[in-house]
């Protein structure tokens, strides 16, 4: 099953997850699944996405919830995620994910910092993500805006903007005035994504006058999510820009303001 379309319905799925109690009601299949990953030397990739499955298939039908205070998961566990096997530790980091357990998150903090493969980063940070991990909040931040080859970007922000607001808040404004273009640009797009903010507004408008015309549309996409108004004054200038009209054009739908509104139908025409 294809990894992007496995997080998308993740996203959802994983930001809602009641206890049922204290005692272990997960299926004979996943213990037994976890007993042969443990003991099993030659594990491959093809192993973790089949365990996976059954996982994405239990998460769906709720049955996960107890996983925590399961036997077969507390005696496992440290085993899997210190294993030298990768993907032992692959899977470590989703079952940890999917019991959220937030016992290992300062080992997993370190595991995302380190030279581990995408794979592993994927779900060592949805991990944390999972399990809350407020602390983890700058390092999710640096390692999504480095926007590494194979990591699925685009659905981890997503999830990162929702695990904790608070701290997500804080870490996108630390790093809003770095010289890194690439943190700017995930910074005013995550504070974007929450509820009007005038002070990130004010600092789109400058941003917009200051920033290198190929970035300029990530600052025009956050006013868009933000649902500026008068915004014609500032971006009819750049109406003839033919690399930034569609998002110009959005962004004047989504104004408040009447005139912007009219100009985008211009514009369109």
């Amino acid at each position: 099953m294809n990894n992007l379309f496995i997080f998308s319905i993740l996203l959802n799925l994983f930001l809602y997850y009641p206890s049922k109690g204290q005692n272990c009601s997960i299926p004979k299949q996943l213990s037994k699944e976890i007993e042969s990953a443990t003991t099993n030397n030659n594990l491959i990739e093809g192993d973790f996405y089949r365990v996976n499955k059954l996982l994405f298939d239990l998460e769906f039908k709720n049955e996960l919830s107890t996983l925590i205070h399961c036997e077969s998961y507390k005696k496992n566990i440290r085993k899997l995620l210190n294993s030298d096997n990768e993907i032992k530790r692959v899977l470590a980091y989703r079952l940890i994910g999917s019991a959220r357990d937030s016992t290992f998150n300062e080992k997993l903090i370190e595991r995302i910092k380190s030279d581990e493969t995408t794979l592993l980063k994927t779900w060592s940070s949805t991990a944390l993500m999972l399990t809350k991990c407020a602390a983890a909040s700058d390092e999710l931040f640096q390692l999504f805006s480095s926007y590494p080859k194979g990591l699925p970007v685009d659905v981890l922000i997503n999830m990162y903007v929702q695990y904790d607001s608070f701290s997500v808040k804080k870490t996108c404004w630390k790093y809003m005035d770095t010289e890194n273009r690439n943190q700017q640009i995930m910074s005013i797009q995550c504070l974007a994504s929450f509820q009007h903010d005038y002070a990130l507004q004010k600092k789109l408008i400058l941003f917009l006058e200051t920033w290198d015309i190929k970035s300029k549309g990530w600052v025009i996409s956050s006013m868009s999510i933000q649902k500026m108004g008068n915004l014609k004054p500032l971006l009819e200038k750049y109406g003839d820009n033919e690399n930034l009209k569609n998002i110009i054009v959005e962004a004047l739908k989504n104004s408040p303001t009447q005139a912007d509104n009219e100009y985008a139908q211009e514009l369109e025409k």
